[in-house]
């Protein structure tokens, strides 16, 4: 199984936004701990718009967790399986499941635009 996990506002607090694309905050309480509990499971990615190699750098400074990243113009993964790494990216690779802070569920196209009417409500 393969999980991909939101970097802004799951691990990274997020608290003011994006502001000039530092990363700025603290860690999310427990974000640790889950991503060692996750890795010891399963392969894990993290999926961002931010600069993957910044991203994880502050994840290896914060949490002593091995991280690689894509390279600028480097072929792309078509998967990711190493649960001894953390990779960092931004695409969003194959996955079981994705954990995000705004995600939205599908179920059909009618309960999905009514969620997103209930959102900008």
């Amino acid at each position: 199984m393969t999980i991909a996990v939101d970097f802004d506002g799951v691990i990274h607090k997020y608290s003011k936004g994006w502001q000039d694309g530092s990363i700025y905050d603290d860690p999310m309480p427990g974000a640790q701990d889950a991503l060692n509990e996750l890795m010891r499971r399963d392969a894990v990615f993290i999926h961002t718009s931010r600069d993957p190699m910044a991203v994880a750098t502050w994840i290896t400074n914060r949490f002593g967790i091995t991280t690689t990243w894509e390279m600028e113009g480097a072929r792309p993964r078509e998967f990711w399986n190493d649960r001894a790494r953390l990779l960092v990216t931004n695409r969003k690779l194959p996955a079981t499941v994705y954990i995000d802070d705004r995600g939205l569920r599908f179920q059909s196209w009618e309960q999905t635009m009514a969620a997103l009417d209930d959102t900008e409500a």
